[in-house]
């Protein structure tokens, strides 16, 4: 009887069973177009991911280029990848810009040099062998992620660059006639390996009409080694004279000993300086057809320690002199020192900054305790006062001085030259000032500095001054500028030999040394347009304890005036630390005539 009511309605159980095979077959169907959709989003997120991915790559892709040929005319590309993510470099092209039709044409990268990792320099060319006919070009490189670095490149088989590479610059441009004009020469190694004893040929200059050169000084430094993507810069000072209009053309050569190919050269360099009639020498001026001079405006002169180094209880003395050269008050509520090292490593410490603050000298209360002073940056000082900012009466000047420990290198290689700046922040605006340079050894070493003192022997901030203030005219006016080593380690000290140079700006008369303890008796030069120059040369070593500095004291009669002025006299320093590194502090001392 149960049986018979089961299978009473055989028709009804397979409609039962073709509704759910249909059911099944539907939510399959449902199923898979939701999985296809899902498979389809999955794709986008991706594929959006990895562009993403691609372009703060790209973005995050920092790398310098340097090209050089060798004594075959084969050029190599070197690629210093500056960023946190390896570079792969896809290719290059290359254009001739001396042919008329320019020429271009496309290299792929071999695969094995295509990969630069973070913080590695890499010839790209290094198993690949392109020769480039002597002339100019333009090199392109590109990057997998589409980065494009463009360099000019000028060949010249008739030396060996070694990836010796200059430039040259003459300051100023137009230069006044009888004055002073700086010739700079700034020398790279862009190659992948070590050159040294890099040092400039003698300069030479080349003139029209009657320009010539009076006097002139040896180059600054003498001769550094110089580690693949270093650079250094060497300078001359010269006096000119001549009629307006003449031009003064400087060329020079830097040579180098390279550990691979041995005795290098740089390409040829050259400026040209032209020669200007004073604006105010016999009623004769030059015409000025643009007029864009801001009176209002502060002047900066600085005092910057060189070298420096590591050693016990440094004491380096950084300031700058902030000069008002208008007739009403101008307050100062910030200044800034930066300085920072050319090429890729940005590690240097080059101010120490214990525990985040600037390590101060804590026995000189008027310069190191000043708590307006801080270190923001590990190359950056600062002076701040927002409160209470510094007022400098019309037409004068404030010196702002610090003494700091100095950092060190990040690697074992000393920094041949330290780029160094100035801001200032005041009512009249906020403005910078740059040019100057300062040198750091990678291992204990003196540290140079030069400076006005009111006692021998003292390197104290109370006996510590860059500035002459109420100076009365046509009178007679002692100095003692002291050349000192401001470590107080009796192990590291300045080479005799040393020169300390003063130069006496011009209106200046009658300067005569009186005495010069720890220098050979110094030479006293007067130039044609009334400037004087003092050269001392030190006797002995210094920098111990015992003799921590040598001072030259001189007098001047100061110029007959009717009215106030400032002057800058300049003194600076050369010579080698007894670890063998080259010095070269610099300060820019004003002095104020009151009338």
């Amino acid at each position: 009887m149960k049986f018979n009511m089961i299978f009473s309605n055989p028709r009804r159980g397979v409609s039962s069973i073709v509704g759910a095979l249909l059911f099944t077959v539907l939510m399959i169907g449902a199923f898979s177009v939701l999985s296809l959709a899902l498979d389809v989003q999955t794709d986008i997120v991706s594929t959006q991911r990895i562009v993403s991915d691609a372009e703060i790559k790209k973005q995050q892709e920092r790398f310098g280029v340097a090209a050089s040929t060798d004594a075959n005319d084969l050029l190599s590309i070197n690629i210093n990848n500056l960023g946190q993510n390896p570079v792969e470099i896809s290719s290059i092209w290359i254009t001739n810009k001396t042919l008329t039709d320019q020429p271009t044409k496309r290299f792929d990268i071999l695969h094995n040099n295509a990969f630069i990792p973070s913080g590695f320099t890499s010839n790209i060319l290094a198993n690949q062998t392109l020769a480039l006919i002597p002339d100019t070009y333009d090199i392109k490189v590109i990057s997998s992620y589409g980065t494009i670095k463009t360099i000019e490149l000028t060949t010249d088989s008739g030396y060996v660059t070694g990836g010796l590479r200059a430039e040259i610059v003459t300051d100023p441009p137009d230069v006044i006639i009888g004055q002073n004009v700086t010739v700079a020469m700034i020398v790279t190694n862009t190659g992948s390996s070590l050159i040294e004893d890099v040092q400039p040929d003698p300069l030479i200059f080349s003139a029209t009409g009657f320009g010539s050169v009076l006097d002139f000084s040896s180059h600054t430094p003498a001769s550094v080694d110089l580690d693949s993507g270093a650079s250094v810069m060497f300078t001359w000072d010269y006096q000119v004279t001549g009629n307006s209009g003449d031009q003064l053309s400087f060329s020079a050569v830097a040579r180098g000993n390279s550990v691979v190919l041995g005795p290098v050269s740089s390409n040829v360099v050259s400026d040209t300086s032209i020669l200007r009639l004073p604006t105010d020498g016999g009623g004769q001026t030059e015409p000025d057809i643009v007029t864009d001079d801001l009176l209002a405006r502060p002047q900066l002169f600085f005092i910057i320690p060189s070298s420096q180094g590591q050693s016990s209880d440094t004491e380096a003395l950084w300031g700058i002199n902030v000069v008002n050269p208008i007739n009403a008050p101008m307050e100062v509520s910030k200044l800034v020192i930066t300085a920072f090292a050319p090429g890729g490593n940005n590690n240097d410490v080059l101010f120490d900054r214990t525990g985040g603050n600037c390590n101060f000298d804590p026995i000189s209360p008027t310069l190191g305790s000043d708590p307006d002073w801080s270190c923001p940056s590990e190359n950056s000082l600062m002076w701040q006062d927002t409160a209470n900012p510094i007022i400098i009466p019309a037409n004068s000047s404030r010196a702002f001085l610090t003494k700091v420990e100095p950092g060190k290198p990040s690697g074992n290689t000393g920094l041949e030259s330290i780029l160094v700046q100035g801001s200032v922040f005041t009512t009249l605006g906020s403005f910078g000032k740059a040019g100057y340079q300062s040198t750091m050894s990678e291992i204990a070493t003196s540290i140079a500095n030069v400076f006005l003192t009111n006692s021998a022997g003292s390197r104290l901030g109370s006996d510590i001054t860059t500035s002459q203030v109420g100076i009365l005219p046509n009178t007679v006016h002692t100095f003692n500028v002291a050349l000192a080593d401001m470590d107080l380690s009796d192990v590291t000290r300045i080479d005799a030999g040393a020169k300390l140079i003063i130069n006496v700006p011009k209106g200046w008369t009658d300067v005569t040394v009186t005495t010069h303890p720890g220098f050979l008796s110094p030479s006293v030069t007067e130039f044609g347009d009334t400037s004087t120059q003092i050269v001392g040369v030190t006797s002995s070593q210094l920098g111990s304890s015992v003799n921590p500095s040598d001072v030259i004291t001189f007098t001047a009669r100061s110029p007959n005036l009717t009215y106030d002025r400032l002057y800058v006299m300049y003194v600076l320093a050369q010579g080698v630390t007894s670890t063998g590194f080259s010095i070269g502090p610099l300060a820019e001392i004003i002095l104020q005539v009151d009338a």
